[in-house]
C-alpha cells in the first residue's frame, strides 16, 4: 500500500511539473511573438525621420527581445548613452509599451555610428523600468 501511495505522489509531482513547464513554455512562445509582431510594426515605418542627429533604421526580434537599431549622424549636444537612456525611460512611460514588459517582452536600443561601430545599448525591461522610478 505504502509503494502505491509513493507512485501515486511521484506521479502527481511529475505531473505538476510537467504542466507548470507547458505554462513557462507558453508565456514564452507568446513574449516571442508579441516581440516579433512589436518589432515588425517599428520595422515597417524605418528609416523614421532623423531626430536630432539620431535616426531609428531597424528593427527585429531576437527571442523575446525587440532590438532597436539607431544610427547617429555626430555633432548632436545629446551623447549616444543619454540618448539612449532618455529613450529606455520613454518606452517605461509609453501606455502601449508597459503591457508588453508584464508579458515578457524586453527591448534593446543600440546607437551606432555611420561606420557601424556600436556607440552606446540600453536594456529596456520591466526590472529596468522598475528601477528608474
Amino acid at each position: 500500500m505504502k509503494l502505491t501511495i509513493n507512485k501515486a505522489l511521484i506521479t502527481a509531482s511529475l505531473g505538476v511539473l510537467l504542466l507548470s513547464g507547458c505554462a513557462s513554455h507558453e508565456k514564452q512562445q507568446v513574449a516571442e511573438s508579441l516581440a516579433k509582431s512589436r518589432a515588425a510594426a517599428i520595422d515597417s515605418k524605418a528609416p523614421y525621420p532623423t531626430i536630432d542627429a539620431y535616426q531609428i533604421t531597424q528593427a527585429y526580434a531576437s527571442g523575446s527581445t525587440v532590438k532597436i537599431n539607431i544610427i547617429y549622424g555626430g555633432k548632436s549636444r545629446i551623447t549616444p548613452s543619454r540618448a539612449a537612456k532618455t529613450a529606455a525611460a520613454n518606452y517605461c512611460r509609453n501606455s502601449e509599451i508597459i503591457p508588453l514588459f508584464d508579458s515578457g517582452v524586453n527591448y534593446q536600443i543600440t546607437i551606432k555610428d555611420i561606420s557601424g561601430r556600436t556607440m552606446a545599448q540600453q536594456a529596456v525591461s520591466k526590472d529596468f523600468c522598475e528601477s528608474i522610478k
